[in-house]
């Protein structure tokens, strides 16, 4: 009786609603004050311009980056509330959410309501700052309607707003699992558009920088949201707080690698020499950032075992409460530091280029084409790089796994799937990459390889049924990543992926609705079109010829007959796309390829014809090889129906041959009783 009235004394009642906010409002305190001292550090604060240079005023200055650093915690509660409702908390029944992750969900609906409205007000401030003007004036709707959707930063400000808002009435509105993980990722595309119109885009390694800072980003909402939602569970005490700290670390280990790795690179793209990390002011704000970062992981790994073993405990989860409020106070402060430098100038200079296409290109113009230098060459694309690595060892691990426990994987399944993801990475990280951008002949080379000859090869290596025989079942009613799989490849949304007409219109779209239209050239104008483009390029392909030679499960399988005519309608409109260039009399998207002609492009409209002729003649090769998998697969498919029938026949004495024959014998009785 002692030992338990004293064990009572010592636990601390879990926090109300005052205190919790008092806590968040503290934080955000913190924050906006490490903002502040960092700019003027960075020299990103409000400067009077000179006489005759149009001032917008220290209110919009100091203004936007407030705005974006509120709009940023905002999006942190969001991401942090569907993560905690979509993966750690306990799941109902049947898919559905449970009474904690419905609460999460709400709390993320709110918090996504308020990110909206914060980013609809920064847009104003952004407009007012990039036109300068008065924040009044940028209130004015003719100026809004004129610059707002001409402003990449004011664009994803609005299109960000709009994402938030869908966010927030989804959250409300819906209670399963798989809505609300659909609604994580959604909320993840809201909040990386404003990396794609920041200082990144100008830098000569944009590429590296575009996709290292969309990368630091999504790494910095998964962790610090998730550890938000957590830290607030453990004051609370309202959920199993052991259980979604097991789930979490995990998370939080590939969050942090990521982290680490992206702030490298974008410490790369933005300054020339290590030296200046100490000699600037922009540098010493990266160099505290990185410490902040290092110092987190170390409380990570030092501190987050120990607590998850005592968690089940009141005592243990005051403790990681505790530690939690420490690594929030950190992690506030480091993200302010990262407005801060969002919104000042990196210390490294623009690369200068001899032509304005240069300069639009990022690289100067390459030599004129060989077989080497096109076959081979490198200029980086981080994103297929990371995606194709990571391809290939995850599934050379799933193979090593089945064959550790005596289980079979044919051979010829990692060899296309290696031969697919070396196709991914050649089309993306090679020579051809970089000519693919000056020369629409070679860009219809690389998109014909892209679309038509890597799917083929990731088709045939069957990644998903790799997985569902590699992943281990979770426990109980919770999902693990093997059951999401299994959801993803019997839900509605695969219904949809692989239906056959949607499949075709995709196909379809990716050639007339792209090349016939001037949003061809309107996304190679940008990096992220451009990999959006590629993208596309892959996706479609995939779900194409997984419908037509996949091996993958999926809902309604098409017959053999219905694979043969779809193949043969896609090659007859590819066919048509490819003559339809072919009698173009006016090159193909000038307003890109017109602007950035090297000198051994003599004649864009010839440049287009012979990649009119590379569409038609290139599509030849893909096509017999899926002509070949069909037959084999349907030969197969024979095979394994008469044996099927054999084993039956064994089973019950050929009942369904005899019974045919007795139909066919009466028949003939009948026949000769008339």
């Amino acid at each position: 009786m002692t030992r338990t009235t004293l064990q009572r004394s010592t636990t601390r009642p879990p926090l109300g609603f005052g205190a919790i906010a008092l806590l968040a409002t503290s934080l955000v305190v913190l924050a906006v004050s490490a903002l502040g001292v960092s700019l003027v550090v960075a020299g990103g604060g409000y400067e009077p311009p000179s006489v005759g240079l149009p001032d917008p005023g220290p209110l919009v200055v100091w203004g936007v980056p407030i705005l974006r650093l509120l709009t940023d915690i905002a999006a942190l509660a969001t991401i942090g509330w569907l993560l905690a409702a979509s993966i750690l908390d306990p799941t109902g029944k049947d898919g559905v959410i449970s009474r904690v992750g419905r609460v999460d969900a709400l709390r993320a609906s709110i918090a996504a309501l308020i990110w909206s409205v914060l980013a609809l007000v920064q847009m104003f401030f952004v407009l007012a700052n990039v036109l300068g003007i008065t924040l009044s004036q940028a209130f004015d709707p003719a100026v809004f309607a004129t610059y707002a959707s001409d402003i990449p930063a004011t664009r994803a400000l609005m299109v960000m707003a709009l994402l938030a808002f869908v966010v927030a009435f989804g959250a409300f509105v819906t209670s399963t699992i798989g809505a609300e993980a659909g609604w994580l990722l959604v909320a993840l595309v809201a909040v990386s558009l404003p990396v794609l119109g920041g200082h990144g885009s100008g830098l000569g390694d944009h590429a590296l920088a575009i996709t290292a800072g969309v990368a630091h980003v999504l790494a910095a909402v998964i962790w610090i949201g998730g550890l938000m939602a957590l830290a607030l569970h453990a004051v609370r005490r309202d959920g199993s707080v052991q259980r979604s700290l097991q789930r979490f670390s995990t998370i939080a280990l590939v969050a942090i690698v990521l982290l680490a790795v992206s702030g490298i690179a974008n410490a790369y793209t933005r300054i020339d020499s290590i030296g200046q990390l100490f000699t600037t002011g922009y540098g010493q704000v990266v160099l505290a950032k990185a410490l902040l970062i290092v110092g987190l992981g170390l409380i990570g790994y030092l501190m987050r075992r120990r607590v998850i073993a005592g968690a089940s405990k009141a005592s243990g989860v005051s403790i990681f409460a505790r530690i939690a409020a420490l690594e929030l106070t950190i992690m506030v402060v480091s993200v302010a530091l990262g407005v801060s430098l969002a919104s000042s100038a990196p210390p490294r200079l623009q690369t200068g280029f001899n032509s304005f296409g240069e300069t639009l290109l990022g690289f100067a113009y390459p030599p004129p084409p060989t077989v080497l230098t096109v076959g081979l060459g490198f200029r980086l694309e981080p994103l297929f790089l990371t995606l194709g690595i990571v391809g290939a060892a995850l599934y050379c691990i799933g193979v090593a796994r089945l064959r550790a426990r005596g289980d079979k994987w044919p051979w010829g399944r990692l060899v296309a799937w290696l031969l697919g993801i070396g196709i991914m990475i050649w089309c993306t990280n090679a020579g051809i990459a970089t000519y693919s951008q000056v020369s629409v002949g070679l860009h219809m080379f690389q998109h014909m390889t892209m679309t038509m000859l890597a799917p083929i090869m990731l088709v045939l290596g069957a990644p998903a049924t790799l997985a569902l025989r590699a992943l281990k079942p979770s426990h109980g009613t919770e999902r693990g990543p093997r059951e999401w799989l299994m959801w993803f490849l019997h839900s509605w949304i695969t219904r949809i992926l692989t239906n056959p007409f949607y499949v075709f219109f995709i196909y379809v779209l990716g050639l007339y609705g792209l090349y016939m239209t001037p949003l061809f050239g309107w996304l190679m104008g940008s990096h992220a079109g451009h990999v959006f483009m590629q993208l596309h390029f892959l996706a479609a392909g995939y779900l194409f010829y997984w419908v037509l030679i996949g091996i993958d499960p999926r809902p309604k399988p098409l017959p053999y007959w219905g694979r043969l005519l779809m193949l043969m309608l896609a090659l007859s409109v590819h066919g048509f796309f490819a003559v339809a260039m072919m009698m173009s009399s006016t090159p193909l998207a000038t307003e890109w390829y017109g602007v950035v002609q090297p000198d051994w492009i003599v004649d864009p409209l010839r440049d287009t014809l012979i990649g009119a002729q590379v569409a038609w003649g290139l599509s030849e090769v893909p096509t017999l090889i899926v002509l070949i998998a069909i037959a084999v697969q349907w030969s197969r498919s024979d095979d394994r129906e008469a044996k099927r029938s054999d084993r039956q026949a064994d089973r019950d004495g050929d009942a369904e041959l005899n019974e045919y024959n007795e139909r066919f014998a009466r028949l003939a009785g009948q026949d000769k009783q008339g």
